[in-house]
């Protein structure tokens, strides 16, 4: 029986690093408030700084792991499996501003399940890693791959700045 065939991918430490320091600073301007001043504004702010903090720690994807059965995002405190069954279309998110002034890469990966899309990875990958996930995903209908824009060459791996067992290993 041949094992099963897999792929991960990384999102950026500077998507993730970002988004945490936003949170944090809400929230810590959340809590100066609340003990210095105590309004309703106060509490709320704190409130909205949590809840921010919470998502990025709870929702925001460090990795995503493609399989057969489907995709396994990984966040620090929780994985969210999504079987292929549920998923309408595998697409791209937008990229960041300043990548779409300069007309660089495309975004990341998302799928969208129903009317809502969820992010893989914050980062456009490599052709290299493209090609590994269009073995993975070989016969499997209804995602809309032909759709798909592939990664232009040159651009940087998902895994450059982890371990080179991230590496994907193309037959």
């Amino acid at each position: 029986m041949e094992p099963e065939r897999s792929v991960t991918f990384h999102s950026s430490w500077k998507g993730f690093g970002s988004s945490l320091i936003g949170s944090v600073i809400v929230l810590a301007a959340g809590v100066a408030s609340a003990v210095f001043g105590g309004s309703t504004g106060s509490w709320i702010l704190l409130a909205v700084g949590v809840v921010l903090t919470a998502g990025v720690f709870l929702d925001y994807p460090v990795a995503a792991r493609f399989d057969r059965g489907g995709v396994t995002r990984r966040a620090l405190l929780r994985r969210h499996r999504i079987e292929w069954e549920r998923v309408d279309q595998l697409t791209r998110a937008r990229p960041g501003i300043a990548a779409a002034a300069r007309n660089l890469n495309p975004g990341g990966l998302t799928v969208k399940v129903g009317r809502r899309r969820y992010l893989l990875i914050d980062q456009c990958e490599s052709r290299r890693e493209f090609d590994a996930l269009m073995v993975v995903l070989d016969g499997r209908d209804g995602l809309g791959l032909d759709d798909l824009i592939a990664p232009p060459d040159g651009v940087v791996p998902t895994w450059t700045y982890r371990r080179t067992r991230w590496e994907p290993q193309v037959d």
